[in-house]
């Protein structure tokens, strides 16, 4: 998943860890301004990218939803 330093893989599928969740946000994001982009974030962080980590996850799970859940996504990743 997008290049990430550390992380970022779907062990445990749980959009609530930060390697997850802000590796997909940041994905989107990257899509959206058809660029690279870094962020980083460590445990207990209440902000990343200027929103609250609740709605980083909250995005990654619409996103996951859309896609039509874990099974799909596994199959696919982000491409």
């Amino acid at each position: 998943m997008a290049d990430s330093a550390t992380g970022g893989g779907l062990h445990g599928k749980d959009l609530s860890k930060a390697d997850v969740s802000v590796n997909i946000y940041a994905w989107l994001k990257a899509q959206e301004i058809e660029g690279p982009v870094e962020l980083c974030c460590a445990i207990g962080d209440e902000i990343i990218d200027g929103r609250p980590y609740s709605e980083i996850v909250e995005i990654a799970r619409e996103f996951i939803s859309d896609l039509g859940g874990f099974e799909k996504f596994a199959e696919w990743g982000l491409v």
